[in-house]
């Protein structure tokens, strides 16, 4: 591989190559977020959307020793799920699957899953009420739908929009949270069960130029030549500097949906919001 086809693998490949251990927005903190808060336990059929690397369906396994289905519609990311997985304990591994496969063709059965996760991989989706539809169908009755997108909490400059968009190849635009929840709640095939929002915070240049290093420093990459050693570094550093910037105007949701096969009256006397 010549060091300009670096610049050229889309995002989701580029950061497999680098076996990057790609969180949910709040990692570890998120993942106990929503098992404790879904009530979910060993019986549960768990579902993860969007996958990547393999680390919140490898982390529930460890929590709650569920069994868990991971799917991502990146080859090079499962590939690297797997090799994830392999390098786990023996229970971990019986419990756990990766495939590739599209959140708007979902591989299982019709409400057959207790709980899905999704971290924020409908960001990627153009057709967002297609993979919400899907959600849907697999889900069991009273099952619960973990969501945790980023949205801006200030409106970015459109250069910086159409910079992040070009790294991950999906177009992104102003979304708030309101505008996510929409896409959830449309025509009320989701109960909002549970809803917070969480602040994010951008890194220093130092902080940054650790975290390159970490990946640089992999056996694995060390050991190509210099000249993609080059290419991968001044990629990463950018992708980062641009996520970075972008940082400074995002938050995130956490919200767990609740699947109704029965309408409720609404509430009236609830808890005063913080």
């Amino acid at each position: 591989m010549s060091s300009d086809k670096y610049y050229k693998m889309p995002y989701v490949d580029f950061i497999s190559l680098l076996r990057e251990t790609n969180r949910c927005p709040g990692g570890k903190d998120t993942i106990n977020w929503i098992l404790q808060n879904s009530f979910a336990n060993q019986n549960s059929r768990v579902l993860e959307i969007g996958s990547n690397t393999g680390f919140s369906s490898l982390e529930v396994a460890r929590l709650i020793r569920a069994n868990v289905l991971g799917i991502d519609v990146s080859e090079a990311a499962v590939s690297v799920a797997n090799q994830e997985l392999l390098r786990d304990t023996p229970q971990i591994q019986q419990l756990v699957k990766f495939v590739v496969a599209s959140a708007y063709d979902i591989p299982c059965a019709d409400q057959s899953i207790d709980l899905i996760i999704s971290g924020g991989a409908t960001s990627f989706m153009d057709d967002k009420s297609r993979a919400v539809s899907e959600m849907h169908r697999v889900l069991s009755n009273w099952g619960f739908c973990s969501v945790c997108n980023l949205f801006y909490h200030s409106r970015p400059p459109r250069q910086l929009l159409d910079k992040v968009s070009e790294i991950i190849g999906v177009k992104i635009n102003y979304m708030t949270a309101d505008d996510w929840m929409q896409i959830y709640t449309n025509n009320k095939v989701f109960e909002v069960y549970k809803l917070e929002t969480v602040p994010l915070a951008s890194q220093s240049d130092e902080r940054l130029a650790e975290y390159v290093d970490y990946f640089m420093s992999k056996p694995h990459i060390k050991s190509l030549p210099l000249e993609d050693l080059v290419a991968i570094r001044q990629r990463w550093m950018e992708i980062l500097q641009i996520f970075n910037e972008n940082h400074k105007y995002l938050s995130f949701i956490r919200c767990l949906l609740r699947k109704r096969p029965i309408e409720e009256e609404p509430e009236l006397f609830t808890i005063k919001q913080r």
